[in-house]
């Protein structure tokens, strides 16, 4: 009797363990079920850059006389930039035309037709929040060789980027810099006036053999050929990474107010070639924006044929040309899309601006005024006389009707309070 117990307990025993063993299965087969809930996708990540352009800076002998203090015996420029540098600092990258030189004060500073400007512009520059300039231009060689290598010094001193030129041949003379998660190539070329026998020419200025390396130019003589170098340039800034590529271009005839047939197959060549934006100089007017589709590639690219004087003295006292005092700042608003790496225009936006010059206790002074803001807060902009808040006036009517022909995207700024300490 007591072994049939025993055999009983075993029984019963057993039967307890293969019950938690199907337990234990049945919850293995369920456990999955939980494992594999559908799980919602996250969400896409999108982020916008901002990209900002402006023009000629050139400083003018007024402009010198007006930046000097005597009892210090020093230059500032920083009151130049006031009134725009909301704006730039709401800009994750602004770029514009350096038409000038660092030739240092041993050369006499002077302007027109051979410029060397004070090192202290390159600080207000910086001050101001210009990220990059282009140093290609035709008066790029008016302080020579020298003058070349020391602009480039000034400007790596106050941390802007410079592209066009370079202090040597094996150096770079563009730069791929990573903007909002974004890598940016920028590169800059000038034209060159006709060659003096074998050499190259800026301004008329022949370039000696071992300068031209240093500066990237094409001769409107040599284009077909100059512009597979600049394709080979875009091709090289892909390679090291850029997803975004920039051409910053010294073209076109001065004071003419529309692109003339060199720029327009310039520009059409260079969008095949893979640039997404060209922005133009030197014809100290501004000229139309274009949105080009190429054949070869699905992303359209932004061209603006010249974005005028943004800072000078090239006023109607001077050249008995209204034109030469518009100028314009212009936002290009881009997506990345990391999921595809893909970036998509999403806007492009303008301020046109105006160089005020007007005189405070018996000096003058000048200041680039944002004129959608200046012209709805006239006294806080200082535009008190008749003839200054006419002049700006004219100067939006004058862009406006340049705008005017340009594709439709093209927007108006918002108020400057919308940019200012925050970027979009």
């Amino acid at each position: 009797m007591r072994k049939g117990k025993f055999i009983i307990l075993l029984l019963l025993l057993a039967m307890f363990v293969a019950g938690c063993r199907q337990e234990a299965i049945m919850v293995d087969q369920e456990a999955p079920e939980e494992q594999h809930e559908e799980k919602k996708p996250p969400a896409p990540k999108l982020k916008d850059i901002n990209i900002m352009a402006v023009g000629d800076i050139m400083v003018h002998g007024p402009q010198l006389k007006a930046q000097y203090d005597s009892a210090s015996k020093t230059y500032d420029f920083r009151n130049n930039f006031k009134h725009v540098k909301g704006y730039f600092e709401a800009s994750d990258l602004v770029i514009g035309n350096l038409e000038t030189t660092f030739g240092g004060e041993a050369l006499g500073y002077s302007s027109f037709p051979m410029f060397n400007t004070p090192d202290a512009l390159a600080e207000a520059l910086r001050d101001a929040g210009i990220d990059v300039v282009s140093t290609a231009n035709n008066h790029t060689f008016d302080t020579g060789k020298e003058g070349i290598i020391r602009t480039l010094e000034v400007l790596e001193q106050n941390e802007i980027l410079a592209v066009g030129t370079r202090r040597h041949r094996e150096e770079k003379g563009y730069c791929v810099t990573e903007v909002n998660e974004t890598k940016v190539g920028i590169t800059a070329y000038t034209y060159e006036t006709p060659r003096w026998g074998q050499h190259k020419t800026l301004n008329a200025l022949k370039i000696s053999k071992d300068v031209e390396p240093l500066i990237d130019s094409f001769g409107y003589e040599y284009l077909q050929e100059d512009l597979l170098k600049i394709s080979e340039r875009i091709g090289q800034m892909r390679h090291e990474g850029a997803e975004l590529v920039i051409v910053y271009i010294h073209w076109g005839n001065e004071y003419q107010r529309r692109a003339n047939a060199y720029q327009k197959q310039i520009a059409e060549v260079l969008a095949d070639f893979g640039a997404d934006i060209i922005f133009g100089s030197h014809p100290h007017v501004l000229q139309e924006v274009e949105l080009l589709q190429s054949s070869h590639r699905d992303s359209p690219t932004l061209v603006v044929y010249s974005l005028g004087n943004f800072l000078s003295n090239q006023r109607y006292e001077i050249l008995s040309n209204r034109y030469t005092e518009d100028g314009l700042m212009i936002n290009v608003k881009l997506q990345k899309d990391f999921a595809t790496n893909k970036i998509s225009l999403k806007e492009v936006s303008y301020m046109p601006t105006w160089v005020h010059r007007f005189h405070r206790s018996g000096k003058a002074e000048y200041e680039i005024l944002p004129l959608f803001d200046a012209l709805a807060a006239e006294e806080d902009y200082h535009l008190i006389s008749k003839d200054s808040k006419w002049r700006a006036g004219n100067s939006v009517k004058n862009t406006e009707e340049i705008i005017g022909i340009s594709y439709e995207g093209l927007i108006p700024f918002k108020k400057i309070s919308s940019y200012r300490g925050e970027k979009q």
